[in-house]
């Protein structure tokens, strides 16, 4: 009686300590698969910040081209506006930024309106762009927006404008 009340009581316990180590096993598979879908989720947002910084950096240089095209001497503001407009929506847009595009857009049109009136002004001699501001405003804080989104510092864009 002894031995077969030992030999059951050996059949618990191995049962139990098998349980205790498939429950353990499963654990380090969870541990594992979420890992493996923060890394995918890091490198995603790292292929979405890359390609924003990208764009941003495209956009910049078609804003200082622009800048330096209004004050040109000899060069008609109105041509400048209308080639930033044309300049900045040939800058494509990547796909990882697939979900902001609206916002993007939105952004450079309100762009391309504030080099038309900058350039409406220039042309009829003012000095004052106060009329033009509300509308670069605009566009800093939809891009600033798209930044934040990203989980990036947004760019100080004033010290892109002259």
């Amino acid at each position: 009686m002894k031995k077969l009340s030992f030999l059951l009581s050996a059949a618990v316990l191995a049962l139990m300590l098998g349980a205790c180590s498939n429950e353990e096993a499963s654990k380090g598979e969870e541990k594992e698969e979420e890992t493996a879908e923060t890394t995918k989720a890091d490198q995603e947002s790292k292929k979405v910040r890359s390609a924003l910084l990208s764009y941003q950096g495209e956009v910049t240089k078609v804003i200082r081209n622009t800048e330096a095209n209004l004050t040109a001497e000899g060069q008609d503001p109105a041509e400048a506006a209308a080639a930033f407009e044309k300049d900045a929506k040939a800058v494509s847009v990547p796909e990882e930024l697939k979900d902001q595009l609206k916002d993007m857009e939105a952004a450079v049109d309100s762009l391309s309106q504030y080099y038309a009136k900058k350039a409406e002004l220039v042309k009829a001699g003012s000095e004052d762009m106060a009329e033009a501001e509300p509308f670069k405003e605009e566009y800093i804080n939809s891009m600033t927006k798209v930044f934040e989104k990203a989980e990036l510092s947004a760019p100080s864009f004033n010290s892109v404008f002259q």
